[in-house]
């Protein structure tokens, strides 16, 4: 395909507590892949933000991510930022996270919903999932009302889990009046939707939000989408993005965004 445009804007280092590899790492194998910018989006999970230290490792990132923007300047143009993960259960977390460093992209979304633990943790044999999923996209509308990011992460990361590892059979369109009230929202509010391409990867075998989503979100007109690898090892660095430029250009879409100093720039995709 050989896109010229490649960027990822969903990348974490080993200062994510899931992540493998250090920076400059991955820093080296964005250059030789030909990447042309990337987002360091290490995690600030808020339920758990100062209890599991996520308040200095975010901090080290950003010392780790000045560095690497300097050491690979004129190769690969690398923006500081954050991956804010349930930012309504604890705010004066994520007023920490977003106080803590001068980012250029903020994006945001959740990994479980309150009273829960992380999708990928629950044993759905004894769950209810349709009741998680409800819940889920009303905590992801209360998440588009706070408002105080640019993108909203992987729309519907639970059927990576609900669907992929577990086989439970999901209709979406039970849930699309809650979704088309989060999109609104964002195209109200001029954010960001993230095409994120971890699914290929996993046994779902699709991207999250769905191209259905994508489809719908810019039927509300809105142009505003990026994309990221969600890669946690440096091997994984722009991993399916350019799978992830073909849904969207089948989407309707003909720029990715991206942001710098949280102001966003259209890329053609091309």
């Amino acid at each position: 395909m050989g896109y010229k445009n490649l960027v990822d804007f969903h990348v974490h280092t080993d200062n994510s507590c899931d992540g493998h590899d250090s920076l400059m790492v991955i820093s080296e194998h964005a250059a030789a892949k030909g990447i042309r910018a990337i987002a360091v989006t290490d995690h600030a999970e808020c339920h758990r933000y100062f209890e599991d230290n996520f308040h200095l490792a975010i901090r080290y990132s950003y010392f780790e991510t000045l560095k690497a923007k300097s050491a690979f300047r004129g190769q690969v143009a690398i923006m500081t930022g954050i991956e804010l993960g349930q930012p309504l259960h604890d705010l004066q977390a994520a007023e920490d996270a977003l106080s803590a460093n001068v980012y250029d992209f903020v994006v945001a979304g959740l990994h479980l919903v309150r009273g829960e633990t992380d999708f990928w943790k629950i044993d759905y044999s004894n769950a209810d999932a349709p009741r998680l999923l409800h819940t889920y996209f009303d905590e992801l509308y209360e998440t588009a009302c706070w408002g105080k990011f640019d993108a909203m992460s992987h729309l519907t990361y639970p059927l990576r889990y609900i669907v992929g590892r577990e086989n439970i059979s999901v209709n979406l369109s039970d849930y699309f009046p809650q979704i088309d009230r989060i999109l609104s929202k964002l195209v109200a509010d001029g954010k960001a939707l993230e095409l994120n391409t971890q699914g290929y990867r996993t046994p779902y075998g699709h991207p999250t939000p769905t191209f259905e989503i994508l489809k719908r979100f810019k039927e509300l007109g809105w142009e505003y989408v990026t994309i990221g690898s969600d890669a946690h090892h440096a091997a994984d660095v722009g991993a399916n993005v350019e799978d992830g430029f073909l849904l969207l250009k089948r989407a309707g879409f003909d720029y990715v965004t991206i942001y710098d100093r949280r102001e966003p720039i259209l890329l053609p995709i091309i």
